[in-house]
């Protein structure tokens, strides 16, 4: 009778030899008690994207790939999939390594030299009964990452995205104390950098090219500190500088992910790299202005959207008032677009203009960061600050 009473599972092997994958899928071969649906991928990149795509019950893991060695290749995997059991392939060598991923959240090792089809059987099944048991739950709950992924992006050039998103990472790390993170996404621009006044020899595209052995100390090196304490990864900033992958970018962004509490991504317009990142974000803010080009555009990214199918309770509309265009109340914009407005910004165009010619972000006491700090108090669960009562209105309070 079958350990687990699911009759199928679903097994993603990651292993580099051909020879011993073929192994595998011989032993797991169904049989009348289960049924095993054997996914192989040689190398820990596209394991990596199997796992994106959901549907693992259970990973087989080699440790020596041509792309990953040793202790980062399980602590990637965990990364990517924090709630699917990994088991460790290890050759004799590195069993003691393998012992101690076990000690730290691995389900079990297997030596390759001494696996039976029977033992590789009852280990991927106990696996999925430990996984589905009365402590999943707490499993779950435990290494679920608390990050939040806000997408920040412009209806169009020019209406404010990369301003709004530069303070309102610095603002959300101010208001929340926690650590927090802005990536300039918009590959052609660089702004971020400029408007933070911070410079950095690595882009993201090194990100992307050192993805293998992305962990905490080198991401360290890669990043720049801003004065509030907020971490600024720029983009290339060059037209023509070439594009890194788009599984790449994803990858970057979820090995990250558990190093913040807040990830802000400057998105610029909707392009095909924005839109393939937006699978990874928990909330988009849909930036515009009330011109007619501003309205137009805002529109045609909202269709855009729901076209590709984002979930339309993700989006926030931004209304960024720059002071020459016409003011509408919020319901008139609601009819228009279908889409309650989330926030809208007073004028500032003389304080971001002094913020730009500075190279930095907006003043502090400015009317534009005030609003940026409620828009941060509100995403992040805070109670908003009340505005002081004028002298005149604590007059007539004392005199009642």
């Amino acid at each position: 009778m079958s350990i687990v009473s699911e009759r199928t599972l679903t097994v993603l092997l990651i292993e580099d030899d051909p020879d011993y994958a073929e192994l595998v899928r011989v032993w797991l071969e169904p049989n009348e008690d289960i049924t095993f649906v054997l996914k192989w991928t040689d190398s820990l990149m596209e394991g990596l994207n199997t796992l994106a795509r959901g549907g693992v019950d259970v990973i087989l893991l080699d440790l020596g790939l041509p792309d990953s060695q040793g202790y980062e290749t399980f602590t990637k995997a965990k990364t990517y999939a924090p709630a699917v059991p990994v088991i460790i392939l290890s050759s004799s060598d590195t069993e003691s390594l393998a012992v101690r991923m076990v000690q730290e959240g691995a389900q079990d090792y297997i030596v390759k030299s001494t696996c039976k089809p029977a033992l590789l059987s009852k280990a991927l099944q106990f696996a999925a009964v430990r996984r589905s048991g009365p402590a999943a739950g707490a499993l779950a709950e435990a290494v679920s990452y608390k990050t939040r992924i806000i997408g920040v992006m412009g209806s169009k050039g020019g209406v404010g995205a990369t301003t709004l998103a530069c303070n309102l990472a610095i603002e959300l790390r101010r208001q929340t104390n926690e650590p927090s993170l802005i990536m300039d996404m918009n590959l052609d621009g660089g702004l971020v950098s400029f408007l933070m006044n911070t410079v950095s020899e690595y882009s993201i595209l090194d990100a992307v090219s050192n993805v293998h052995r992305l962990d905490r100390s080198f991401w360290s090196g890669i990043v720049a500190h801003h004065a509030s304490g907020l971490d600024v990864v720029r983009s290339p900033g060059l037209v023509g500088s070439g594009h890194p992958s788009l599984d790449g970018l994803r990858h970057v962004l979820t090995l990250v992910r558990p190093f913040y509490q807040w990830i802000v991504l400057d998105l610029g317009k909707l392009t095909e790299v924005s839109l393939h990142l937006l699978a990874r974000v928990d909330e988009l803010l849909l930036v515009t202005t009330t011109s007619v080009p501003g309205l137009y555009e805002a529109k045609r990214t909202i269709a855009a959207l729901r076209t590709a199918g984002f979930e339309g309770d993700k989006l926030r509309l931004i209304v960024n008032q720059l002071g020459n265009s016409q003011d509408f109340r919020g319901s008139e914009l609601d009819r228009v677009f279908g889409v309650p407005v989330y926030a809208k910004l007073s004028g500032a165009s003389r304080d971001l203009h002094d913020a730009s010619v500075r190279g930095k972000p907006a003043a502090e006491h400015s009317e534009f960061r005030a609003e940026i700090a409620n828009l941060a108090r509100k995403m992040g669960g805070i109670a908003p600050k009340e505005r002081r009562k004028n002298m005149i209105s604590q007059i007539f309070s004392f005199a009642q």
